[in-house]
């Protein structure tokens, strides 16, 4: 038994892992609504969209793993998912490097797979500064367990990155000191410029992204924090 939901699935992408060719598996479910998310079909419960098997993607990425260099798990929160441990002690018995996205959310998980070795390289989504991360969000869950999860990658001996998608009437260059004091002394900052297209918050499909500029205002704002800062997209 391995109780997970599973609602994408990528062969291969040489974008979702850096440096490596990837397969892409998306979760299910977020106790997250951030408005301007671009899967609202894994986070909303009932809105359709693709339904895969476990065992099915462990067959093929079994199949394919000579070709493969590790998976990339995503959502949706990942962590959220019951047999996730599972899920990750199946795909090490393969032999592939694991990446795990996460909201944060969930620090006992995230210290969970840390401690049992069972990711390569993590990716933890930074919403917005302290005060506006309800507003990022939409959870007005404890900020202190995703100030654990910041905490926890902190201190671990595997690569990560911390990473906020900058979005128009939530982000001003005046959170980039905020969201700095939050990740100070991170290996790497990824910042993204919001996209327009398929959003939970139908007011956020056609809003413009933010200018290149401001990528790079916010860039220079937060190089005092990070070791290195990077635009990407």
């Amino acid at each position: 038994m391995n109780p997970v939901s599973i609602g994408g699935y990528i062969q291969t992408s040489f974008l979702d892992y850096p440096g490596s060719a990837a397969a892409v598996v998306f979760f299910r479910g977020c106790p997250f609504r951030c408005p301007f998310c671009h899967n609202p079909e894994l986070v909303i419960p009932g809105m359709g969209g693709d339904s895969f098997e476990w065992r099915d993607i462990l067959g093929d990425l079994e199949r394919r793993k000579n070709f493969l260099d590790g998976v990339c798990i995503t959502g949706g929160e990942p962590t959220i998912q019951e047999g996730l441990i599972s899920f990750l002690g199946d795909l090490r018995s393969l032999g592939l490097k694991i990446k795990i996205d996460t909201n944060g959310a969930r620090p006992g998980v995230l210290e969970h797979i840390l401690d049992r070795n069972l990711a390569d390289y993590a990716a933890m989504d930074i919403k917005a500064s302290r005060e506006k991360y309800p507003l990022a969000s939409g959870w007005n869950g404890d900020l202190s367990l995703v100030e654990k999860s910041i905490s926890l990658l902190l201190g671990s001996n595997i690569p990560f990155e911390f990473r906020t998608t900058l979005v128009p009437g939530i982000h001003g260059l005046e959170d980039a000191p905020g969201i700095g004091d939050m990740i100070r002394g991170a290996p790497l900052y990824v910042l993204q410029r919001f996209r327009p297209g398929n959003t939970l918050d139908p007011a956020f499909a056609e809003t413009s992204s933010l200018p290149a500029w401001f990528a790079e205002a916010f860039r220079e704002r937060v190089l005092p924090f990070a070791k290195e800062v990077r635009i990407r997209g």
